[in-house]
């Protein structure tokens, strides 16, 4: 049965993770554009090294921290400083830690419902721990990978589906948090057998397209806002399969439905985050909700 996804319309809170670096201006601009957008309250994160530098030895260690300037505090001033010179209003957050466990502390104390990260083309923001994968794996929110620079709304978006609850739920929050994009809906499935004739392989996409149509028709949308979505079906892995619409469809979003945290979460993130990894543009993974449904 038709079930929209719980919550309000658009997010109320957004949290933007910030290494102070340029490469995280072009999520700065897109957090603050979404605010704009949605009229949500803005959150601007940045973790800092809770370890005191190391003291030379020899050297008098209350002299020598004295002159090194405090991290939270001079991280304060640069975020003050960021938010003045572009005349945004946000609350700020200086947290001691590792920037995964300061993000997911900061959306459950803030109450924030959406998460905004900067990720380069080639590798993620601070690579080292792997920011990016392990908020994807353990917030309770969505999560948005920036990578393009804002040059506007999002216009055009590529979800893809796997014929799950989840993909249904991605949809309908692409609908709603970006109304009036084009949205192409699409499902990238495997040949049962490699050595089909082309007559066979045409009938099994057939049979695939069916089964996409009738996945939307469960949605619960007016017929009017399902009609201009447009269906693609293709064989392929889906990350491969999801690049290579990206880049046709020149989509400036891909979303992606996640499972709710929960027992199952780990086994099909692995697959998630592989194809966060493929897409070279902007990258939104939608934390699905769980359903009442048995």
């Amino acid at each position: 049965m038709p079930h929209p996804p719980a919550g309000p319309t658009h997010p109320r809170r957004i949290l933007l993770a910030t290494d102070l670096s340029s490469r995280a201006d072009r999520a700065f601009d897109r957090a603050v554009q979404l605010s704009h957008l949605w009229g949500a309250q803005l959150h601007v994160l940045h973790a800092v090294d809770a370890m005191q530098p190391a003291v030379p030895f020899g050297v008098d260690a209350g002299a020598y921290l004295r002159g090194r300037p405090d991290p939270r505090a001079d991280a304060m001033q640069q975020l003050r400083r960021i938010l003045l010179r572009e005349q945004v209003e946000a609350q700020m957050h200086v947290e001691e830690g590792p920037p995964s466990r300061a993000i997911l502390s900061a959306v459950e104390r803030e109450g924030c419902d959406f998460v905004l990260l900067g990720q380069g083309r080639d590798r993620l923001i601070d690579p080292i721990e792997g920011t990016l994968d392990h908020v994807v794996r353990a917030s309770p929110v969505s999560v948005l990978a920036v990578r393009e620079r804002p040059y506007g709304p999002y216009r055009r978006l590529l979800v893809g589906t796997d014929f799950t609850d989840e993909s249904q739920q991605a949809l309908v929050a692409s609908m709603r948090w970006f109304s009036g994009a084009e949205i192409a809906f699409l499902h990238a499935y495997s040949m049962p057998y490699s050595g089909l004739l082309p007559r066979e392989s045409g009938e099994w996409a057939d049979q695939k397209l069916a089964t996409l149509r009738a996945h939307l028709d469960e949605v619960d949308l007016p017929r009017e806002l399902r009609a201009p979505i447009r269906l693609h079906v293709d064989a392929g892995p889906p990350g491969v399969v999801l690049r290579r619409y990206s880049e046709d469809l020149d989509a400036d979003l891909t979303v992606i439905g996640a499972h709710p945290r929960g027992l199952l979460f780990d086994a099909v993130v692995g697959s998630s985050r592989l194809i966060i990894d493929t897409i070279p543009g902007d990258v939104l993974v939608v934390r699905a909700t769980r359903s009442d449904r048995p």
